[in-house]
């Protein structure tokens, strides 16, 4: 083989390993420095993959692998059947401590799934769906499958990593795309974006308080953390996270499927084998990251911006001036055009009393028919309650013009009957004068 040969080959090599598994639109500088081995961010519109490291080795996926659980057993039951558990389920790992006997809706199975990441909640979902665990989990690799996924395998229905079970596998890329479908239910969306929940006592158990594992819902307290060796300190909660799951054993690691909207764009995040609390900084970094560099926003509404009146019943006055109480933005992608927005003001019916800065209306901001972005409108001044004839919607400051005018016109009424009635007594006065006068002339 001659020299060019080897030097073409090499560079034919060379590019092949750095483009493999590239992201698309991919920025080569300012990367997020994750703990995890494995990560991805997806744009849920439109599936574009922003960011990628190993995004198609198999991994093991611990409780994430309760995403798709969820999926089949909304596809399969109804949220308000009853599930009386007919034999002892095994508690190992996360569970909520479910007993012989006890009675609960599906969807409360599915809080205790999906918030405390219930192991038993899973196999109890299982069997009431599939009859039994391992035909359960033959229609979870079918579910994921229609979902896009490549190479997922799934042997129970939880994520436990059980000796013998080693193939429950599956990639970053596959859990992306899962997820994206998932979020497309809004039973799943309400479902994995509670950060609490209480299931009520049972005739075995008192009343069971949940609190969701993702820390990006509702974590406000800094944490402090080594990541890579460096210690960190950040707050886990992210402005706009939406859910979804959380995963954590001896061999996956910790885990974390995310999902985060920001003014109508919707992203989708993996992250496998992190740290404990190193999943939710690798989750916000992602998230940074991506917002960052592939997307702008724009705002479309200024704060303290007019949107016209707001009637007001019983006011003083008629009307009160509606003004936007934040910014509205649309984060749109860098490389595209920005879809054309329409701006619609929903006004609320209000009766006085309205406080200045009291919510007066709704400001929303669509691109097509789909609702991107909204804030409140509220009112800029006080209006106070009107008097009388404000029931009929008429102002106060017209109501007094309505009294002087009324006064005016019974005060020339009164003038002008006092002035006839004058002039009635007058007129016998003058009869009888002429009368006498004619008298004495006569005589």
């Amino acid at each position: 083989m001659n020299l060019k040969r080897k030097l073409l080959i090499a560079i034919i090599l060379t590019a092949i390993a750095c483009t493999q598994w590239m992201p698309a639109f991919a920025v080569s500088e300012g990367k997020p420095d994750l703990q995890a081995e494995a990560a991805i961010v997806m744009d849920a519109e439109t599936g574009d993959i922003l960011y990628g490291k190993n995004i198609h080795q198999k991994r093991e996926p611990a409780s994430t692998t309760k995403i798709v659980t969820c999926m089949l057993a909304l596809e399969y039951l109804d949220p308000e059947q009853k599930v009386t558990v007919s034999h002892d389920v095994d508690l190992t790992g996360s569970n909520i401590g479910i007993q012989k006997g006890e009675t609960f809706t599906v969807e409360q199975l599915l809080y205790g799934l999906m918030l405390a990441s219930g192991n038993d909640a899973a196999i109890v979902l299982a069997e009431e769906v599939g009859g039994n665990v391992d035909d359960f989990c033959k229609m979870m690799d079918e579910k994921a499958a229609s979902c896009g996924a490549k190479n997922t395998h799934f042997m129970n229905p939880n994520g436990l990593n059980w000796k013998g079970q080693e193939a429950h596998l599956t990639t970053a890329y596959d859990l992306a795309v899962i997820a994206r479908e998932a979020m497309k239910d809004s039973q799943f969306r309400k479902l994995v974006s509670t950060a609490k929940y209480t299931i009520p006592a049972t005739s075995k158990s008192k009343a069971r308080k949940l609190e969701s594992t993702n820390k990006c819902l509702w974590y406000d307290k800094p944490l402090k953390i080594e990541s890579n060796g460096k210690k960190v300190t950040f707050v886990p909660k992210y402005e706009g996270a939406l859910g979804v799951k959380t995963g954590l054993t001896s061999t996956a690691g910790a885990c974390l499927v995310g999902a985060v909207e920001k003014n109508g764009t919707e992203l989708i995040s993996v992250v496998l084998h992190s740290g404990d609390d190193g999943r939710f900084l690798d989750t916000n970094r992602l998230w940074d990251y991506v917002f960052d560099n592939f997307y702008s926003t724009t705002p479309v509404v200024a704060k303290g911006e007019n949107f016209g009146r707001v009637r007001v019943k019983m006011g003083a006055n008629r009307t009160v001036v509606a003004g936007a109480k934040d910014e509205a933005s649309v984060t749109v992608r860098d490389d595209g055009q920005a879809p054309e927005t329409e701006i619609k003001f929903e006004k609320k019916e209000l009766e006085a009393p309205v406080m200045r800065g009291d919510k007066v209306g709704v400001i929303k901001v669509y691109q097509g028919s789909e609702l991107v972005s909204q804030v409140d409108a509220i009112a800029e001044q006080t209006v106070e309650r009107g008097g009388p004839l404000s029931y009929f919607g008429i102002p106060d400051w017209l109501a007094i013009a309505i009294y002087i005018a009324a006064g005016l016109l019974i005060l020339i009424a009164l003038v002008n009957y006092r002035m006839k009635r004058h002039i009635r007594r007058r007129r016998p006065q003058r009869a009888t004068k002429k009368r006498r006068k004619r008298r004495k002339n006569n005589v």
